[in-house]
């Protein structure tokens, strides 16, 4: 077993299966790795597409294994079953950014749904880039996200069935490991087949009696491209996190930081408390109420 182990390599998880998982070796190749039950995940929770893994190859008396999981820089997560309250699955590993996925129609433009990706990638610390895709429909810019981009929160407009701004697209990602957000219907998997030639993530058309796309990925897999790789996960709409103290929630609205130490009460949950600073911000039009409105049904979701 000792020889076994001056023999590991290092690779990248591309594709999580129940009990298997596809290593690609820094080298290039691919490798169908079982999991070694000497793994300990007490801190890791589970296998992730992205995470940087040791492994051993097949031989003629072993099986490829990945021998151990090396510590993530980040991670992408949503809530696990409600029964099991503790658990949170881990959706992507290692991951720089998270692309933002919007549309001007079809489906109509959802600003709440845009501001809590925003908020979910500052929980986990990464970059969030805006993505405007379906410019061929409209090409107007919807003033919430015009706000958002003068905040600092780079954005590219596109269009992946035309090719419009694509190359745009591929600036802004390359070098980057990047995770794509957004509602069904918005055309994530279709701007991975543009970005990444060969990729064959499920494509789902918009329902036409409510304008929702249909959920195509089933399982999470990671593709790479001329200096971007892009990890492809079920679960995405479902994004969430437990434990983010209420209190601290507006933490992570960017342009509520300057506010926030203004409020009469330091605990200051920004509802109906008096002397609120971000309520005022809000009634003066120095802060927009879009995000106002946004902030408070989010808060109300979180899972304690």
């Amino acid at each position: 077993m000792d020889k076994l182990f001056d023999e590991q390599l290092v690779g990248t998880l591309v594709e999580v299966q129940r009990r298997t998982g596809i290593v690609r070796g820094d080298d290039g190749s691919e490798h169908q790795c079982q999991y070694s039950p000497t793994i300990d995940l007490a801190g890791l929770h589970n296998f992730a597409v992205g995470d940087r893994v040791m492994y051993i190859v097949a031989g003629t008396q072993q099986e490829a294994m990945i021998t151990d999981v090396l510590a993530r820089t980040s991670q992408i997560t949503r809530p696990g079953p409600k029964d099991r309250h503790a658990d949170t699955l881990i959706l992507a590993a290692n991951v720089d950014a998270l692309v933002v996925v919007a549309t001007p129609q079809n489906p109509d433009f959802n600003p709440r749904l845009v501001d809590r990706y925003l908020a979910l990638a500052e929980i986990f610390d990464i970059r969030a880039i805006i993505c405007l895709n379906k410019v061929d429909l409209n090409d107007a810019v919807p003033p919430e996200l015009q706000y958002l981009k003068d905040l600092g929160y780079p954005m590219v407009g596109c269009s992946a069935k035309h090719g419009q701004g694509m190359e745009g697209l591929r600036q802004a990602l390359s070098g980057l490991r990047v995770v794509l957000s957004g509602p069904s219907g918005v055309g994530k998997s279709s701007l991975i087949r543009k970005l990444i030639p060969g990729a064959e993530p499920g494509i789902g058309d918009v329902r036409k009696g409510d304008g929702k796309g249909r959920h195509t990925t089933t399982q999470s897999n990671l593709y790479t491209s001329g200096g971007i790789t892009i990890i492809d996960t079920p679960g995405i709409r479902e994004l969430g996190v437990r434990g983010v103290d209420k209190q601290e929630f507006a933490r992570y609205w960017r342009d509520f930081r300057p506010y926030l130490d203004q409020c009469r009460f330091r605990d200051c949950a920004h509802k109906s408390e008096p002397d609120c600073a971000i309520r005022a911000a809000v009634k003066a039009g120095t802060l927009p109420e879009f995000r106002y409105q946004s902030f408070l049904r989010i808060q109300e979701d979180l899972e304690d």
